[in-house]
């Protein structure tokens, strides 16, 4: 499927967060486009006015004026020279050393001139005055002129070679080219504009592609999250509270993305714990019927069976046998019912946690020191024989809330449970097994991890065991974990079931929530508020 394109709009926030962005970068850019524009308008009418272009031409002819003066000085002085008598008498009597005497000496007399030379009609050298040192280009420059030496048959000229201060011919030069570039720009006066305007033009439209672009993309990453809150409380709405939203970025989407999965948990947990607790509450009050029904006649069973063994004559061995037996076995299901209907009765009178603040590492550790008392007992099968209890609780404080004398009924349990699973593992006395009860900090509470080296709970009884009247056990009744399961949802906890990788056997986790967490009163299934979705199956604790 073809990906959209960047500027098709999926909604009207979108579009507004790209029109917010496009203005805000648009309306500087045409406030400085006009103001430029009249900057521009404004400096060419000052710098390209036709009056400055007319004092330019006015210097340049000064500049030009002055420069033609000093030439013509100079041809006047080498027309002087030209007429001067004694070179001309000197050239006559072919006397070449009087000439060049002639000249070096008119040389000397004015310190404009570098060099003086008499050239013949074929250019050849007829006598010469060289200059007495080079002309520093830098400071001056040469200019020759060449004169006709006046009634010489012999028709020779005279090259008079002057040394012209070089700061005016350069000005010259530099204020031409200036006039001539000034005169260039106003002729395309217009061009420049045109070409400036174009350019902004330019800026501006390319401007705001970008900014359209980059405004659909930001918002864009705006309304995805959006998006993705709206879909997941249609979820939410239409009864799946498995919905969760991608929390990605720093800012308060972010929260409240965070916030959104938050809360659908926390429902999710409260809902689960509100069906779990609805079913317990019926799985007790069918107990209390039960342990009712079942109670009333064993007396009476009982008290009859007993009369009927009184009151035999012994006239007959056989039967006194028979009569003996069945007593003991009536007398041992008896007890093994009443037994079951204690179990019924305990399970239909669980009390309902009443929570108050506390520190659990010293709830914990005050635990541990009655579990010796708990589980030992005069019996050579005792559980409490049969593994070591190590407790690794911090120092630190940990508060919670808690109902120390149901949190505790529920250790001690794990820990019997566990003592009881190794009885089947225990090659030896020597060689007990090996229990440990620790703790977690994690980011939504502390976590109570009992675990030990027996076998372990079957993968396929995990999701169950914590269900009324499941067990692994041939004694058991299958009510302790439900117990513990419904206390600790009682304490806005959850409990749960794995493998230890520490141990490799069984490892039961209790997590209880932090003091802000907690809730104030235990919930219970009379607390149970009317909600717009189905009832979900119980959750995995």
């Amino acid at each position: 499927m073809a990906a959209p394109l960047p500027l098709r709009f999926r909604g009207k926030t979108e579009l507004r967060l790209a029109l917010i962005v496009l203005a805000t970068a648009i309306v500087p850019l045409v406030t400085a486009i006009v103001f430029a524009r009249s900057l521009f308008d404004r400096s060419v009418s000052v710098w390209l006015n036709p009056e400055v272009g007319k004092q330019l031409d006015r210097g340049l002819d000064v500049y030009r004026d002055y420069v033609l003066a000093k030439k013509d000085a100079l041809r006047s002085e080498a027309d002087v020279l030209a007429q001067d008598d004694e070179l001309r008498t000197s050239l006559e009597g072919r006397d070449r050393s009087r000439t060049e005497k002639r000249l070096a000496h008119l040389r000397d007399g004015n310190p404009t001139i570098s060099e003086l030379r008499i050239e013949g009609e074929d250019s050849t050298v007829v006598a010469s005055a060289p200059p007495k040192k080079p002309i520093d280009e830098t400071l001056a420059r040469s200019f020759e002129v060449r004169k006709s030496i006046l009634d010489d048959r012999s028709k020779r000229t005279l090259l008079a070679v002057f040394s012209v201060e070089r700061q005016r011919f350069d000005e010259l030069d530099a204020a031409t080219r200036t006039a001539a570039e000034y005169h260039r720009l106003e002729a395309s006066k217009s061009d420049l504009y045109d070409g400036a305007l174009r350019a902004y033009v330019v800026l501006l439209l390319a401007t705001a592609l970008l900014t359209v672009l980059l405004g659909t993309v930001l918002a864009r990453g705006v309304t995805r999250r959006v998006y993705r809150l709206v879909g997941g409380m249609q979820r939410v709405a239409a009864g799946d509270l498995s919905a969760r939203v991608p929390v990605t970025g720093a800012d308060e989407l972010t929260e409240l993305a965070a916030g959104f999965n938050r809360m659908v948990g926390e429902v999710d947990r409260s809902r689960s714990t509100i069906a779990y607790l609805e079913r317990v509450s019926a799985w007790q009050e069918m107990a209390q019927r039960l342990a009712h029904e079942i109670k009333n006649p064993l007396t009476p069973i009982q008290l009859a069976i007993e009369e009927c063994h009184r009151r035999y004559d012994d006239t007959n061995p056989a039967f006194r046998r028979l009569l003996d037996t069945t007593l003991e076995v009536v007398e041992e299901e008896v007890a093994t019912l009443r037994r079951l209907v204690e179990s019924f009765s305990n399970f239909a009178r669980m009390p309902t946690a009443e929570l108050f603040p506390d520190d659990l590492a010293r709830f914990l550790r005050e635990t541990s020191e009655n579990v010796g008392t708990v589980e030992g007992g005069e019996g050579p099968d005792d559980e409490g024989a049969l593994a070591a209890v190590e407790w690794r609780v911090p120092n630190t404080s940990m508060p919670v809330m808690v109902d120390r004398q149901l949190l505790r009924r529920v250790i001690i349990n794990l820990v019997r449970n566990a003592a009881q699973a190794l009885r089947g593992t225990r090659v030896t006395d020597d060689v007990p097994g090996h229990i440990v009860v620790r703790t977690e900090v994690r980011p939504e509470g502390y976590a109570i991890i009992v675990e030990d080296d027996g076998p372990g709970v079957p993968e396929a009884m995990r999701d169950r065991i914590f269900d009324p009247y499941v067990t692994s056990k041939d004694d058991g009744d299958g009510l302790g974990l439900a117990i513990a399961k419904k206390i600790i949802m009682e304490h806005g906890g959850a409990i749960s079931v794995g493998e230890s990788a520490a141990l490799g056997g069984a490892a039961f986790t209790l997590r209880l929530p932090l003091v802000e967490h907690a809730p104030r009163q235990a919930p219970s299934a009379n607390t149970l508020s009317a909600m717009p979705v189905s009832t979900p199956p119980p959750s995995r604790a």
